[in-house]
């Protein structure tokens, strides 16, 4: 059976903004000229995919089932034109990407500057999301990748683990602990704890830890960020459990960081994708930059992460 690329866009587009009229405009089409794509496609799968009124339209249960193998069959045509293109650094293009917040503010500015150097043409845009917000956004197509922590592969997203960091705790240098030169757990139980909120890694890593010592975690402060922590813990509020990959901004702020010891508590770094999606050589080379600058974040201070074994998508 034979489908039609651009019926297959054309009802994308319509179930994605659930009006003929602006699916339309965006196709550069008249409504009619819609209906009628719709329709052949209707007719080539044999039954009806739309529910039209005067106002308004819907899927139908078949619509709904056809709906994700459409986005599918669409992104590998897409994938297949952008390894046939070969961008290469003096092509112009776009790419975008979800990441959590600390790495916008640490990581993601060194890589951007030696990105921008190799694919001057290449213009990126980024989206700084929870991981919540980084599959959402994968899902509605608004961004081609996304780094996360400890997001899981399922049948519609590939997740591939690129890094590990650890979980250390943060002090001004005047703290007491931070003239010691390993710190375990069992040394900031009974400080006042600054940690991020239910439902961040970070914090439920920690919570594990508390729990396995038969204490129950109960902070002092709350952060959304890894970067509120930090100041927090800079006004001597309390110590701040965070990752290690939050180093650069805590040297900046003049504040000690140790990893904690005994559990070593480590977190995966991971690249998720829509399932089997091909990244271009320019995405390849950012993946690529950004896994190098979170393995030399820990490595240039004796604390190297593991870097996972690159294992093949699908």
């Amino acid at each position: 059976m034979n489908l039609n690329l651009r019926q297959l866009e054309a009802f994308v587009l319509l179930a994605r903004l659930g009006g003929f009229s602006r699916a339309a405009d965006q196709l550069h089409l008249t409504q009619a000229g819609l209906s009628i794509l719709i329709r052949r496609l209707e007719e080539r799968l044999g039954t009806r995919l739309v529910e039209r009124t005067t106002r308004s339209m819907a899927l139908t249960p078949a619509g709904h089932q056809v709906l994700p193998i459409a986005e599918r069959m669409l992104a590998d045509a897409q994938s297949v034109l952008a390894c046939g293109r070969g961008v290469t650094a003096d092509q112009a293009g776009r790419i975008s990407l979800g990441l959590a917040p600390q790495l916008a503010g640490t990581v993601l500015p060194e890589v951007l500057k030696t990105f921008r150097d190799d694919f001057p043409r290449i213009s990126v845009v980024f989206r700084e999301c929870v991981n919540e917000e980084i599959i959402g956004r994968i899902y509605a197509r608004e961004i081609d990748f996304g780094f996360g922590f400890g997001i899981p592969k399922n049948s519609e997203l590939d997740s591939l683990a690129l890094a590990e960091d650890r979980l250390a705790v943060a002090l001004p240098p005047a703290h007491p602990l931070a003239r010691k030169r390993i710190v375990r757990w069992r040394d900031v139980l009974d400080e006042p704890i600054i940690t991020l909120t239910v439902g961040s890694t970070v914090r439920t890593l920690t919570e594990n830890v508390f729990l396995s010592a038969g204490v129950t975690l109960r902070p002092a402060y709350e952060a959304t960020n890894t970067l509120t922590a930090l100041a927090l813990a800079r006004e001597e509020l309390g110590v701040a459990i965070v990752p290690t990959s939050i180093r650069p901004a805590s040297v900046e702020r003049g504040m000690v960081l140790l990893p904690l010891r005994d559990p070593v508590v480590t977190r995966s770094l991971n690249l998720v994708t829509r399932r089997g999606s091909v990244l271009s050589a320019p995405e390849q080379r950012f993946v690529d930059l950004f896994t190098a600058a979170i393995a030399h974040v820990d490595a240039a201070h004796g604390d190297t992460p593991k870097r996972a074994r690159p294992r093949p998508r699908g």
